[in-house]
């Protein structure tokens, strides 16, 4: 038998309140208090990424370009 999956609203990060749809301008918060929220803490620096970035550091994988292939497959020239 077949497990049912029932997807939930997505959630505020701020409030826990449930989300608006994603076509709405405050998404992914409730309000534009929440999403207001959330910018003011990144300004006073009570959010802030672990560590200093570095040049060499390697790109997550949702930035790198689905074009690009490695170098063992690229196509020569």
């Amino acid at each position: 038998m077949p497990a049912s999956h029932s997807r939930s609203a997505p959630i505020c990060p701020i409030c826990k309140a449930a989300a608006v749809p994603p076509d709405d301008s405050a998404f992914p918060f409730c309000s534009k208090r929440c999403q207001l929220i959330d910018l003011s803490r990144w300004m006073d620096g009570s959010y802030s990424a672990s560590r200093p970035f570095n040049p060499g550091d390697p790109a997550p994988a949702d930035e790198t370009a689905s074009d690009e292939l490695p170098p063992d497959e690229a196509a020569p020239n």
